[in-house]
């Protein structure tokens, strides 16, 4: 880290011998963002990633209609400007991150090396803003983009995998949203297209097994087909196998697999799944501090299904301890809504399943 901090300091005095109107300006403007980039990924600092953006800013406003860089110039910010949102929400940094990738996009004719990660890029960009407003065109460009950046990518090109999941998620999302069958049958054929691709080593292996449970377990729920649940609960078995103590795949793993068994639980009664779905449940827990994103997510799930437990057993630390996870898991909110414990329920923003809140891997 000290030889990055150190060609910081460089790029920043080179920059001050630059000043406006110098040839050299885009160069150090550049070098200096990418440097600023690597260490915000390195370390996370805020202010290293708007800094970064207010170059990239500079240095396109150097690269006008034409200019040989242009398209560089709008990749990278509008690629920054996408961490930025992830990072604070705030979405006019979305909205104008899509501008920069349409306007890329135009600048990648047929045959241009860049058009399909641009096609992707596009893409989900768009699924994330369908994801905070609702707005289904957004999410049927998406598809059309995906389905375009596919094309681009026969058998044989090393994103091919990526291009299969990412349809396929967005596909899964279209049936959540209007419950086409033939949505949700492409998905899965896809998700099962991208895990071929992925042998044991893969690094896309995780994330291919965890789309191809989540959508074999929605059509389970759609038509009953136990088959499908149970090759789920396996795939997600793998996924969670693949993720040591650590491993950013652990929790959504430990959650879906603990969903999976719990709706198995509800169609054949069997109460080894539900003990397994509370020890993965609390293992889940353990990895969510006090301050974590998820820990609401992972009380709420645990207190459920241990209500769901006392139901079966009528064990009064169960129920006891449900009472006092949801009211941890309230205390989170800053707007107490009272639910019954009966009720199916959902946590805001996250998308759900049956009784519990879940956890996608996706795009």
């Amino acid at each position: 880290m000290s030889d990055l901090d150190e060609a910081i300091n460089l790029h920043q005095a080179a920059l001050a011998l630059h000043p406006p109107g110098h040839s050299d300006q885009f160069m150090s403007l550049k070098n200096l963002a990418s440097n600023l980039w690597d260490r915000f990924n390195q370390q996370g600092v805020l202010s290293d990633l708007d800094e970064t953006i207010n170059l990239e800013q500079a240095a396109l406003a150097l690269c006008p209609p034409g200019h040989s860089d242009r398209f560089m110039s709008l990749k990278n910010l509008a690629i920054s400007l996408r961490v930025r949102f992830d990072q604070g929400g705030v979405l006019s940094d979305l909205d104008v991150a899509i501008d920069l990738h349409r306007a890329a996009l135009v600048l990648c004719p047929p045959g241009h090396s860049d058009q399909s990660m641009t096609l992707n890029n596009l893409a989900n960009s768009l699924e994330t803003r369908f994801n905070q407003q609702g707005v289904l065109s957004d999410l049927e460009e998406a598809i059309d983009l995906n389905r375009a950046a596919l094309a681009l990518r026969l058998p044989g090109h090393s994103d091919r995998s990526m291009s299969l999941n990412n349809l396929g998620s967005n596909l899964q999302v279209r049936f959540n949203q209007q419950g086409v069958f033939s949505d949700l049958d492409e998905a899965i054929d896809l998700h099962q297209a991208a895990l071929a691709l992925c042998p044991p080593g893969h690094s896309g292996r995780i994330l291919s097994l965890n789309n191809l449970a989540n959508s074999l377990r929605v059509r389970c729920n759609q038509h009953g087909v136990l088959s499908d649940l149970d090759e789920a609960i396996d795939l997600h078995r793998a996924a969670l196998a693949l993720c040591p103590p650590g491993h950013s795949g652990q929790f959504p793993s430990l959650n879906n697999l603990a969903i999976s068994l719990h709706v198995r639980f509800d169609r054949r009664g069997v109460l080894s799944d539900l003990d397994e779905a509370i020890d993965l449940h609390r293992a889940a827990l353990a990895l969510c501090p006090p301050g974590h994103s998820n820990q609401s997510i992972s009380l709420n799930n645990l207190a459920t299904i241990l209500w769901v437990r006392f139901k079966q057993r009528h064990v009064l630390s169960d129920l006891d301890e449900a009472i006092d996870l949801h009211r941890a898991a309230l205390a989170l909110y800053p707007l107490a809504i009272m639910v019954d414990p009966c009720v199916s329920t959902t946590l805001p923003a996250v998308l759900g399943s049956d009784l519990t809140s879940e956890v996608f891997c996706l795009t």
